[in-house]
């Protein structure tokens, strides 16, 4: 009887050590996890992929990641991060379809908590029939947000996908286009702050500029300043104006088309006498002024005559 005891006293013990040593563990990791809505997938079919984030114990700031894709079967057509919980993106997400992977680094001020949140859209072409994954790389780095830069660990589930033979009468489907349809709305208000810095562009005048959109996605920006025609840029951009007498003008494209212009004005303004229209105007009222004169002079002469 009492060995019995002892026996189900030292259970009890174990039980309760892994209750407060594995579950605390547990509830302190996070989960990254794919979301897609497409059942059936046939070769030539373009679909939707989400890369979403779990961290209800955690308040999180920012993610190094990389994905890793079958790319004899699956292409990266888009990458979406309208509706991130990610407003930040020290290096937005860039796909590399000749090594199957897609890098980035993003973040949020003041931390994120929460479920099923968002990070990335990805939008894939399934080019070959067969099975394909997508794969959350477990060298990525997911960070807390307590300003020290501390890594949380966390979980990732892969997304598993069976790409089969089109039948002869079914006609490819595209899971992105009705996203871009449905986008109405410009980007985000934002504003471009100029700066230098002496360990970028040597020392020079940039412009710094970004803003997000909550639906397709930012698709790129393009910028002007001084004399000239927009131009494809990103930010941090090295004005040509180094005078900081020209406006700059910044706009931001969505992936849909949608357009929004943000125009800082010049930082030195060239002044009235400093402009070559001005002394132009001056120069050809003094011209007329002598012409005139002269003419008068040369009645005034005939009259006295």
């Amino acid at each position: 009887m009492k060995e019995e005891k002892k026996y189900y006293k030292w259970k009890i013990i174990i039980i309760a050590i892994f209750v407060f040593i594995f579950f605390p563990a547990l509830a302190r990791a996070s989960d990254f996890f794919f979301d897609s809505t497409s059942e059936e997938l046939y070769q030539g079919d373009t679909f939707v992929v989400q890369l979403k984030l779990s961290t209800a114990d955690n308040l999180i700031n920012a993610v190094e990641g990389t994905l890793s894709f079958d790319n004899t079967k699956l292409e990266v057509k888009e990458i979406s991060a309208g509706g991130s919980i990610f407003s930040l993106w020290p290096k937005p997400a860039t796909a590399l379809n000749e090594k199957g992977e897609i890098n980035f680094v993003g973040g949020v001020m003041g931390g994120f908590q929460g479920v099923n949140a968002e990070i990335l859209k990805i939008i894939f072409f399934a080019k070959k029939e067969g099975a394909a994954g997508v794969v959350f790389d477990g060298s990525s780095l997911l960070f807390l947000n307590d300003g020290q830069g501390t890594k949380v660990a966390y979980k990732s589930e892969p997304l598993n996908l069976l790409i089969l033979k089109r039948p002869a009468n079914l006609k490819p489907k595209d899971e992105w286009q009705p996203f871009l349809e449905e986008d109405k709305n410009p980007p985000e208000p934002f504003e471009i702050v100029i700066d230098r810095n002496s360990a970028m562009f040597s020392g020079k005048y940039f412009a710094s500029f970004f803003t997000t959109d909550k639906e397709s996605g930012i698709d790129h920006y393009e910028i002007k300043d001084g004399e000239g025609q927009l131009v494809k840029a990103d930010s941090p951009y090295e004005l040509h104006d180094q005078s900081l007498r020209s406006k700059v003008e910044v706009k931001a494209i969505d992936k849909a088309g949608n357009e929004r212009v943000s125009v800082l004005q010049p930082l030195h303004p060239i002044k009235i006498y400093q402009k070559s229209l001005f002394w132009g105007i001056i120069i050809v009222a003094l011209v007329l002024l002598f012409l005139g004169g002269s003419v008068w002079r040369k009645k005034h002469r005939s009259s006295k005559r």
